[in-house]
């Protein structure tokens, strides 16, 4: 059977599902305003089932979501309504329906990540374990890959680096094939050089990894370092609020393992009110902020709302939300703060300085030695 014939049946079974067994409380619109303007899972759902303009209409409608998933960890009954988001925007997608030009900068963004000179790989002889940072770590916290990097070869001198982008922009924004056809050969490749863990540095590079259930482990490089004894770094914040990226809001592991590490480390937490499973999106999930400006600043300002109740900085464990996030609160990257000594965080380089730093992180991540 065709692929697409097979994605139809996917979305319909999706949509069928969330109309039937949503009861529709309110809990999940109760936290998101894109489903307190555009009624419950089960309604968006029902009118994409009524008909091939109900379908197109809610497919279109699906590029208002952040795609967060907090709808689905506070459903009581497993309707699953994330799920149905998802798979509308790859119909979008696929009949034409939404035309992606306002997204180019992110897209761009990606094809920067997966050519030359960016891309690169470093793998020395009998590597079975790399890094993978993602894009945006190493061109916004270059000096923490370089430290995390020197930390991993002290416990093994053939951990490698992988400088790759995962192509979750395309997933995302529904381009599967062109995603499935990315993620294909850069599994492949990595495969092909013996890489048997990959650990990973960015939030979203850890989760689509993951799903594309590739012939490799793939590990937070978070839980790595919190079943380590790394080298000490006097923390240049006491006392933060810890913000979980929404991507990995399933990941208990990784919370678990960050608030670790913060522990070891001598950093106290205070927790705002939406952190693990029931985090709140920094506003930058599912690139709304290119369609739905209000809807992304709505909750990157519920996310600050709650982090300025704790009177304290904000630090996570993703450079987009630190990118995200920074201008209108303090955010440190925790890998950052764990790694790198400092005084305060960090001012964020702009354009092209971040990618320069890219460039430079290839040249001296070669250099790299144990610490």
């Amino acid at each position: 059977m065709p692929d697409s014939f097979t994605k139809e049946d996917e979305l319909t079974r999706a949509l069928q599902q969330t109309a039937e067994i949503c009861i529709e409380c309110g809990k999940c619109a109760v936290a998101c305003l894109f489903l307190k303007n555009n009624g419950s899972p089960a309604e968006i759902a029902q009118k994409a089932l009524s008909s091939q303009e109900g379908a197109e209409q809610a497919s279109v409608l699906a590029y208002d979501c952040s795609c967060c998933g907090l709808c689905s960890a506070v459903c009581p009954v497993d309707a699953r309504p994330a799920e149905i988001f998802s798979l509308l925007r790859e119909k979008a997608q696929q009949t034409g329906s939404f035309d992606l030009k306002r997204y180019s900068p992110l897209l761009g963004y990606e094809r920067t990540g997966s050519r030359f000179p960016f891309r690169d790989s470093i793998i020395p002889e009998g590597c079975t374990t790399a890094f993978f940072p993602g894009c945006t770590l190493p061109a916004l916290f270059p000096q923490a890959v370089l430290n995390t990097m020197a930390i991993l070869k002290s416990h093994d001198p053939t951990v490698g680096l992988v400088l790759e982008c995962c192509s979750k922009p395309s997933k995302m924004l529904g381009l599967t094939e062109k995603h499935n056809s990315a993620l294909s050969e850069l599994v492949r490749n990595m495969q092909e050089k013996g890489i048997k863990r990959v650990l990973s540095g960015c939030s979203n590079c850890h989760v689509t990894l993951k799903e594309f259930d590739p012939p490799f482990e793939v590990v937070s490089i978070y839980e790595q370092l919190a079943s380590m004894d790394i080298p000490a770094v006097p923390p240049y914040l006491k006392e933060i609020t810890v913000h979980d990226p929404c991507v990995t809001r399933f990941e208990k592991s990784i919370h678990e393992a960050v608030r670790l590490l913060l522990r070891k480390a001598g950093i106290n937490v205070s927790e705002m009110k939406h952190c693990g499973e029931k985090t709140i999106c920094c506003g930058e999930g599912g690139a709304t902020g290119f369609h739905k400006p209000e809807y992304s600043k709505a909750w990157s300002g519920k996310r600050i709302e709650e982090a300025r109740k704790t009177g304290l900085p904000m630090a996570t464990y993703c450079a987009g939300c630190v990118n995200y996030l920074s201008p209108n609160h303090p955010t440190a990257h925790i890998l950052d703060l764990l790694t790198v000594e400092r005084k305060d965080i960090p001012r964020l380089p702009g354009f092209p300085i971040n990618y320069i730093n890219r460039l430079k992180l290839r040249l001296e991540a070669r250099m790299v030695r144990p610490a």
